[in-house]
């Protein structure tokens, strides 16, 4: 039987986070399989402040193991963020301590690093989810077994520091969930190790009730959504003067579904409806004209394909690859890079129920092709047998 371990900063059911949930689905399937799954990973439930909140030690959920280890240090987010701003202001190299940067970066666990080392005789092979954080950046360090990462990564600045280069070319593989993701790692690190693109998997749902959400919530207008972390950084603020002009032309609104991390403009026709369940959130993409996604920085977006699974056509920020690629490869969307682009797109589809319908059935069906976890988790055993075949 062949024994893995998988890393990951944050791990469990009441976790929300896009390497997070791949991990878990990937760790629930390839346990289904008959593999021995042992996740590590930290008592932190929150990314913002790695506050332990899990018990620490060994426990099990939905069939796979794991072992949780306590976060020496709470963040806090407003010092790290003014660390940042002035250790990124610098230029490369010269003074900058980057392990410090990814000490303060967290989560900071060391008992987890040294958890990995002692179970290395006994595993066959490590797994870990992203590149950005510290049990990634020492687990790697330690390990003379070998490793895949799935980076889950984009063009943001600490991909650009000095040390990154060692943690991209020590991994046996890197298994990638778009082109894009890949192409820029290749670009930047040329590494040694097998390039492969896995993807991720998604549970396509079914038809959702639109009409008893919008009763729900009182939506009597077409409306545009957006789900996600509700935050800076994700180009939410241009968004909201796009609305600004779209509602002075249509009567419009636009709906946020996710955990809010910034004030909201009073803006009329702005709902913001907090979390709702899975089922509401389908029946929200389901109901939308269009749903958004404006970050630039993804490295693969799970909420474009829930649009997609819903036959919901997307609207996304030109400038981010991975979103290109899904838009182009799919024909389910269209892409903006300014106030007037984003009209336009809103004037593509609304009052057009053909175009719109044809866009996301092409959507949906890139998802079929692409994104089902019975084609994704064949890729990812293929990968984990050649990499152990390899070694």
């Amino acid at each position: 039987m062949i024994s893995l371990g998988i890393v990951v900063q944050r791990y469990g059911a009441e976790v929300v986070g896009g390497a997070e949930t791949l991990a878990r689905d990937v760790a629930e399937r390839l346990a289904g399989q008959g593999l021995a799954v042992t996740v590590y990973t930290t008592c932190a439930r929150d990314y913002v402040t790695w506050r332990n909140e899990y018990e620490p030690g060994e426990s099990r959920l939905n069939g796979v193991a794991l072992r949780r280890f306590p976060v020496e240090r709470e963040r806090d987010i407003a010092a790290f963020n003014r660390l940042s701003d002035s250790f990124f202001a610098a230029p490369p190299g010269g003074d900058r301590d980057e392990e410090a940067w990814i000490a303060a970066q967290g989560p900071l666990c060391p008992g987890l690093v040294q958890a990995l080392a002692d179970a290395e005789p006994n595993t066959d092979l490590y797994l870990f989810f992203t590149y950005l954080y510290y049990p990634t950046v020492a687990g790697l360090r330690v390990l003379g077994k070998p490793a895949i990462l799935f980076p889950t990564a984009h063009d943001e600045p600490p991909i650009h520091m000095r040390l990154m280069a060692g943690i991209f070319r020590t991994p046996r593989a890197l298994f990638f969930l778009t082109r894009a993701e890949m192409d820029l790692v290749k670009r930047l690190f040329d590494p040694p190790g097998t390039l492969r693109l896995v993807r991720t998997g998604l549970d396509l749902p079914g038809r959702a009730d639109a009409g008893s959400f919008r009763r729900r919530h009182n939506l009597r207008a077409p409306y545009l959504m957006y789900a996600g972390r509700i935050e800076r950084g994700k180009g939410l603020e241009p968004v909201f003067d796009h609305f600004r002009a779209l509602r002075r032309e249509r009567q419009v609104d636009l709906v946020l579904i996710g955990k809010k991390l910034m004030d909201l403009p009073d803006l009329p026709g702005l709902r913001y409806l907090g979390f709702v369940p899975e089922a509401d959130k389908h029946a929200a993409f389901q109901g939308a004209v269009l749903s958004l996604q404006p970050s630039l920085l993804e490295s693969l977006s799970i909420t474009t394909l829930e649009s997609f699974a819903m036959g919901t056509p997307v609207l996304v920020n030109r400038d981010c690859a991975a979103l290109v690629e899904h838009v182009r490869m799919s024909g389910g969307g269209l892409t903006y890079g300014n106030g007037e682009e984003f009209l336009a797109g809103f004037r593509a589809v609304a009052g057009h129920p053909l175009r719109r319908f044809l866009m996301g059935r092409r959507g949906r069906k890139y998802v079929q092709q692409y994104y089902s976890w019975r084609v994704v988790i064949r890729e990812i055993r293929q990968g984990i047998e050649e990499v152990l075949q390899l070694s």
